[in-house]
C-alpha cells in the first residue's frame, strides 16, 4: 500500500510541476540554479559528461537494463526480473510518448535543438526507473549488500541529471520532473513485484 500511495503522491507531484513549468513559474529557480553551474567547461569534464548521456537514452538503457534482468533472472527467476524490464521499457516508452504530448518549453542555450522539447528531462526519468527498481529488487532479493546498492541507485541518476546541467541541455526543473515521474515508475513496478512474490 505504501508503494501504490508513493506511486500516485508521484503523479500528483508530476502535474503540480507540470502547471508550474506551463505558467513560467520556475524561472526564477531554474535561473538561480543554471547561475551555479560553471560555465567555462573544461574538454575533461564535457567529455566525461556527454559519455554519460547514452544512459538516458533508450538504446542505452535497455541494453543496461536486460544485462541487470538477464543476472536477477539466473539467481533469482522470472518474478524478480521483470519489475526492473518492465520499468525500463515502461521509462523509455513513457519518455518518448512525453516527448511528443507535452507543451514545448524554451530549452537552455546549450541545447542545440531548440524546438525539441525540454521537460522533462527523459535522461533523468530512464535512469532514475531502472536504477531505483534495480536497487529496490536487488536489497529485497539479498543480491546485495546496502553499501553496493544504495550508491549505485544515487550515483546512476544523479550523473545523468548533474551531465544536462552541466552541458546547459536541460533546466533544473526539466530533471526534477525526470526524477518524480523515475520514481514513480519505480514505485509502480515495486509494487508489482511485492504482489507477484
Amino acid at each position: 500500500m505504501l508503494l501504490v500511495g508513493a506511486g500516485v503522491t508521484g503523479v500528483l507531484a508530476f502535474t503540480w510541476l507540470t502547471r508550474r513549468v506551463n505558467a513560467h513559474k520556475t524561472r526564477g529557480v531554474d535561473g538561480a540554479v543554471r547561475k551555479q553551474v560553471p560555465k567555462r567547461r573544461r574538454r575533461a569534464t564535457r567529455i566525461a559528461a556527454e559519455a554519460i548521456g547514452p544512459l538516458g537514452k533508450w538504446w542505452g538503457q535497455i541494453p543496461l537494463a536486460a544485462a541487470v534482468s538477464t543476472v536477477t533472472w539466473r539467481r533469482r527467476g522470472p518474478r524478480a526480473a521483470l519489475p526492473i524490464a518492465t520499468a525500463s521499457a515502461a521509462a523509455a516508452s513513457l519518455a518518448w510518448a512525453l516527448e511528443h504530448a507535452m507543451r514545448p518549453r524554451t530549452p537552455p542555450p546549450g541545447r542545440h535543438s531548440p524546438t525539441e522539447p525540454a521537460f522533462p528531462s527523459g535522461h533523468a526519468l530512464q535512469t532514475s526507473a531502472l536504477a531505483w527498481t534495480s536497487a529496490y529488487v536487488m536489497l529485497r532479493e539479498q543480491l546485495g549488500s546496502r553499501s553496493a546498492v544504495i550508491p549505485m541507485a544515487v550515483a546512476l541518476p544523479v550523473a545523468s541529471g548533474l551531465a544536462k546541467l552541466y552541458l546547459d541541455k536541460h533546466w533544473f526543473t526539466d530533471v526534477m520532473g525526470g526524477y518524480v515521474l523515475g520514481a514513480t515508475l519505480a514505485a509502480v513496478a515495486a509494487a508489482g513485484y511485492e504482489t507477484a512474490r
